[in-house]
């Protein structure tokens, strides 16, 4: 059901210097599929995005109809949470959309930086909320709670198993009862205490904290190309119907990594073309070429539990924590 209302599409979300290209390219989509005359504010959550990066970023928006809003973060915020590899602590910074953005702002769309649009945001924006604290679409690879990757010590925390779980990268949020009922904090208590056993981070706190007071969005605001490369583990009911709105490179093989020889891939660079990175490419190396020959050929249908496998061990010999203070 859609709710018709005024204002500016509100748009959240965050980088750090690494990810720019990918949040330019995301947003050069999102807005080139609005529909005519759809103003936006956009709310950038600055995870340390140099002076050259905020003015190819605001290059992508010249001539739209955009506000843009830059909020720094105190990422000392994010002290003592679980980290592992080369993860950034600002994959954490969606948890302070509710404390950074005005308090005369009750409703924002977060939008994770590995995404691509292709359909109308204000299509989104006009969903109804239904009085939950978000919209979300159902994680198709962790479904549940209770999945493999799912919610640590759901047993503990008396929820049920068949608790849906949802993916963080698209969600519409009610930052009032977000604020009211302080999700932010309750979130940051449950990754330090399961610190140890957290797979999923900021997404895992936020599906422990609300379990039960989210809506389920149609899968097409979310189409997961992981998923959809490895069919067999995905969730009955939640496959899209025709044309995905939002494309999510969730995983490690993303397309500003390799240039992937499935359409999605492609879709990302006709957006960057359409940026000031027009005409880059990921340089060729043996090892895109054999992450692009495993997508292509079926063998991640079969190896994928292989791979989940490994990105354990991995994390286990990679964990460290937040520091105290940053930079």
């Amino acid at each position: 059901m859609l709710t018709p209302r005024t204002g500016p599409v509100v748009i959240a979300c965050g980088a750090d210097d690494r990810y720019v290209q990918p949040l330019g390219v995301m947003l050069c989509s999102v807005l080139a599929n609005l529909r005519a005359g759809q103003d936006v504010a956009i709310y950038v959550l600055d995870g340390g995005i140099s002076a050259a990066g905020k003015a190819r970023l605001l290059e992508c928006w010249s001539g739209s109809r955009v506000t843009p809003h830059w909020l720094p973060v105190e990422e000392s915020r994010f002290s003592g949470l679980p980290l592992w590899g080369r993860m950034p602590v600002s994959t954490y910074l969606k948890l302070l959309v509710p404390e950074l953005l005005p308090g005369h702002v009750e409703r924002a769309i977060w939008l994770d930086c590995d995404l691509v649009a292709l359909g109308d945001l204000s299509r989104l924006w006009e969903s109804a909320s239904e009085g939950r604290h978000l919209l979300a679409v159902q994680d198709q690879i962790v479904p549940f709670v209770s999945s493999r990757d799912g919610v640590a010590g759901y047993r503990e925390l008396g929820l049920p198993g068949d608790a849906k779980y949802f993916n963080a990268g698209v969600m519409v949020i009610d930052l009032a009862l977000w604020r009211r009922d302080d999700i932010p904090g309750r979130v940051l208590e449950h990754l330090r205490r399961y610190r140890e056993r957290v797979v999923f981070w900021d997404q895992e706190g936020l599906n422990a904290v609300l379990a039960g007071r989210w809506a389920e969005l149609d899968a097409r605001w979310n189409y997961n190309v992981s998923a959809g490369l490895h069919r067999r583990r995905r969730t009955p009911g939640t496959s899209p119907d025709g044309q995905p709105w939002v494309v999510h490179f969730t995983g490690n093989l993303k397309p500003w990594v390799y240039e992937g020889g499935n359409p999605h891939h492609a879709r990302y660079f006709e957006y960057l073309d359409r940026t000031p990175w027009a005409g880059w490419r990921p340089a060729p190396t043996l090892r895109g070429r054999l992450a692009a020959l495993y997508e292509r050929s079926g063998l991640r249908s079969l190896l994928y539990p292989a791979e989940a496998w490994a990105m354990h061990l991995f994390r286990a010999a990679t964990r460290r924590y937040a520091p105290d203070s940053v930079g």
